[in-house]
């Protein structure tokens, strides 16, 4: 798999109890477990979102960003992308490849060892106060992701076209890039804070 700009360590797999778990000698790291299917989009719950939601969102404000892209409070989308995001870390690769290891199970069965995962892209959203994101796909890819760090209430998750996924804080989503899909506007005092990633199974 292509992540950019890490060597990722050697890593072992447990798969016990339909999740996996990325270990690094003896010490389990960070995982994901597969919650729902629903038209082609899967979403995980990221197991230990809890030790690491503080972190990420510190080190995503510490990565340059944009105003108001959109109606996006703050963004790195049009940041130059050969300056390294502090966010995409072991962490972060760990939790990105538990569940692509899922998906291409899910897909391709036994198979799926004969297929990689390429990176196009990764960018983080922060929606303050009355900020928003059009309808909207992802080109260039097959599949994107979406990462919820920070999520006010249930009711600002990302809307699709005729298919309601009940996220939360915490879940992690996989669709289609073709699918539209928008941000609706958050009026809620608190941030909502995304990661988002589109790549491709070949």
């Amino acid at each position: 798999m292509y992540l950019g700009f890490f060597k990722m360590p050697k890593i072992k797999i447990d798969t016990s109890g339909g999740s996996i778990i990325w270990k690094i000698g003896k010490q389990n790291i960070w995982g994901c477990k597969l919650v729902s299917k629903k038209k082609h989009s899967y979403l995980f719950k990221v197991t230990k979102h809890k030790q690491l939601k503080n972190k990420l969102l510190k080190n995503i404000k510490d990565t340059p960003f944009t105003k108001t892209y959109q109606n996006v409070s703050q963004t790195d989308w049009e940041i130059d992308s050969f300056l390294k995001r502090k966010y995409w870390d072991k962490n972060i690769i760990d939790i990105f490849e538990s569940c692509t290891d899922i998906l291409k199970k899910e897909m391709y069965g036994p198979l799926s060892k004969k297929f990689k995962v390429i990176v196009d892209n990764y960018w983080f959203h922060i929606y303050k106060k009355n900020s928003d994101y059009q309808w909207h796909t992802h080109g260039h890819s097959n599949f994107s992701a979406i990462y919820y760090i920070s999520l006010p209430e249930k009711k600002y998750k990302t809307k699709f076209l005729n298919m309601d996924i009940p996220v939360k804080e915490g879940d992690l989503l996989i669709f289609p890039s073709f699918l539209a899909h928008c941000s609706p506007i958050n009026k809620s005092n608190k941030e909502k804070v995304v990661l988002s990633f589109n790549f491709s199974i070949i």
